[in-house]
């Protein structure tokens, strides 16, 4: 792995060690986070936008799913209050209700430009990017559950790779992230 991507590889790692797990916050963790997604954006190699075809965004429907899916399933895999985890990260009220498009609509996009070059880099950043997501949801889910959402989110970084590969841009995954993002917080907005 060359040593200038690894400081890329653990930017979600310092946000949620300090902001996450040592303040509680989830707004200043996701800043933290896309404050050094647009740091790295500048420093390293641009990724490509492009239009996308009717059936290239077909490849992104599926993740439209997540949403109901979180929305029946989840409950069954709680270990504490769903509105009680919020709360003890500062989301709740009006703080929730903007995280709502923030969190699905400019998180995937940033993301997906973060995380892009980097699995292009290593293969490594496909686990990379799974395993932060476990520092967020370890005091939310039972660990059966962290090692399934490990799981699914390494294969989603690997979809997305594809996806790129294919198509030659960015479009279908940001398309893919926004709706499984965008489908997931909205059904914690009604399970709260």
């Amino acid at each position: 792995m060359k040593r200038s991507i690894l400081p890329r590889l653990l930017a979600p790692y310092l946000a949620v060690a300090v902001f996450w797990i040592g303040l509680s916050n989830a707004w200043l963790t996701i800043l933290a986070y896309h404050a050094q997604i647009l740091y790295w954006a500048f420093r390293t190699e641009r990724v490509g936008f492009r239009l996308i075809s009717k059936p290239q965004l077909l490849l992104a429907l599926p993740t439209v799913l997540t949403g109901p899916l979180t929305f029946f399933v989840l409950p069954f895999l709680l270990k504490m209050s769903l509105s009680d985890w919020l709360l003890a990260h500062h989301l709740s009220g009006l703080s929730f209700m903007l995280m709502i498009p923030y969190y699905g609509f400019v998180h995937p996009i940033l993301e997906q430009m973060h995380w892009e070059p980097l699995r292009r880099a290593t293969p490594w950043a496909h686990p990379t990017f799974a395993a932060y997501h476990m520092l967020v949801l370890f005091t939310l889910l039972e660990a059966p559950w962290l090692l399934f959402c490990f799981a699914i989110l390494t294969a989603a970084s690997f979809l997305w790779r594809e996806m790129v590969r294919h198509s030659e841009s960015l479009g279908v995954p940001i398309v893919s992230h926004i709706l499984a993002d965008f489908g997931m917080v909205l059904a914690a907005w009604f399970l709260r």
